[in-house]
């Protein structure tokens, strides 16, 4: 019947005709049309467009001819009409990874379509914004090529040595746990590569959820690590994220010395409040009002200037604070007490590794192994303590570089302080002299 396509062909409905029409319609009639797949055979992709319907066919060749697995189509709407055939057919093979992409998920794939525009396009150097960003589309994650390696050996072809080389490197850090690809990282924790939306939704958990506090860009994307997760621009997507919430784009309440150097038009302009920090003034200097401070901004992100109701969301807002990274230890509160990373509840929804791994309940194993964490915990106190005094060390070396060396001769009037009078009642009275 094919020959019919062919100009100024008489169309003769003859005896031929009439066998593969009975021959068609016995094999669209017949039952088992459809066979069930088979994850050992790679899968097979037919695609096609029209002027105003794309369809696309799923099968695998299981014995001498191709056999349908699933079917699909869909009738464009009113732009993707005016697209061109070489638009067209690329639309086509989009629909039909997202419509299948159940089967094709680590599996070898192989799409058959009339028309070479991917060929076409993946080799030409100006091809449109709108044809690449279809080829490149969201749906295909980061990780594919390390995820294909892994289940079924496939290496993507067309690479450089040094491209090659690089793959290989990087690929041993991975480990394939069906349907999920895994990454261990320089610190020995196993992360869970993750891409697209899901990634996003992990994300906004870690930075507004109940154990996020709204933090800023760098302590959310720790967050992301410690909960186990893990894709190569957290931290841009991060920054992205908190740039986008209002209550950081407004300028607050600064905490400095008795410099006078920016004081005055400065402060007026932008509207800052401006709070005069002493050293023996434990209520803006000391550790115990940083947390405070630390703690209070959380409760304003997340319930609001109205301190009438902080009291319902201050035990969440303790866990957010409680699993921010600490620079002065260099890790989390509650790591340092407990000598793990806080479990929060977006790990069990995303599935974190430890999540999907059953818990072992051998006691003789188990009790050995705690014991080996308490030793842990004992080298995790002591490393907080050492980076604590490391960074005093950092703060006091960079305070003791902006001091000016101040020379005093005979007759110079100076300030000189009296503690005498703090045995002395009186608040306004003043220590210097």
């Amino acid at each position: 019947m094919t020959h019919l396509l062919k100009k100024e062909t008489p169309f003769v409905f003859f005896k031929d005709c009439i066998d593969a029409f009975e021959t068609l319609k016995k094999k669209l009639t017949e039952a088992s049309i459809l066979i069930v797949h088979d994850w050992n055979l790679p899968f097979k992709l037919m695609c096609d467009a029209s002027n105003f319907v794309i369809g696309a066919v799923l099968g695998q060749r299981k014995t001498k001819h191709f056999e349908p697995i699933h079917y699909a189509s869909k009738t464009m709407t009113e732009v993707q009409i005016h697209y061109t055939t070489t638009e067209k057919e690329i639309m086509a093979g989009v629909y039909a990874f997202e419509k299948f992409r159940p089967y094709l998920v680590l599996s070898k794939s192989i799409v058959y379509t009339d028309h070479s525009a991917l060929k076409y396009l993946l080799s030409k150097q100006d091809a449109k914004p709108r044809d690449s960003s279809k080829i490149s589309s969201g749906s295909t994650s980061w990780f594919a090529d390390f995820s294909n390696f892994h289940a079924k050996n496939f290496i993507v072809k067309g690479m450089l040595s040094q491209q090659k080389k690089k793959f290989f490197k990087d690929v041993k850090h991975y480990f394939l746990d069906d349907p999920y690809l895994f990454w261990i990282c320089a610190d020995q924790i196993i992360r869970r590569c993750v891409h697209g939306q899901e990634a996003f939704n992990i994300l906004k958990a870690c930075h507004e959820g109940p154990t996020g506090g709204h933090h800023g860009a760098n302590l959310t994307a720790n967050k992301v690590f410690d909960a186990g997760f893990f894709w190569p621009t957290i931290y841009k997507d991060a920054h992205d994220l908190v740039k986008s919430y209002d209550s950081f784009q407004r300028q607050g309440k600064i905490l400095w010395d008795h410099s006078r150097l920016h004081e005055g038009i400065v402060m007026s302009k932008y509207g800052v409040t401006h709070h005069l920090s002493t050293a023996f003034h434990p209520q803006t200097s000391s550790q115990v009002e940083v947390s405070s401070q630390g703690l209070k901004h959380i409760l304003e992100r997340t319930v609001g200037e109205n301190r009438a109701s902080w009291s319902e969301k201050l035990d969440d807002d303790l866990w957010a604070f409680e699993t921010a990274y600490k620079i002065p230890i260099g890790c989390t509160p509650y790591k340092s007490v407990s000598r793990k990373s806080c479990h929060v509840p977006i790990e069990l929804e995303h599935k974190a590794y430890w999540a999907i791994k059953h818990v072992n309940f051998d006691l003789k194993t188990v009790g050995d192994h705690r014991k080996l964490q308490l030793n842990e915990l004992n080298e995790l106190h002591d490393q907080a303590y050492e980076n604590s005094l490391i960074y005093k060390e950092k703060t006091k070396k960079i305070h003791d570089s902006k001091i000016k060396n101040r020379i005093f001769n005979v007759g110079d009037w100076v300030l000189l302080f009296n503690s005498r009078l703090k045995i002395f009642s009186g608040k306004f009275k003043t220590r210097w002299s």
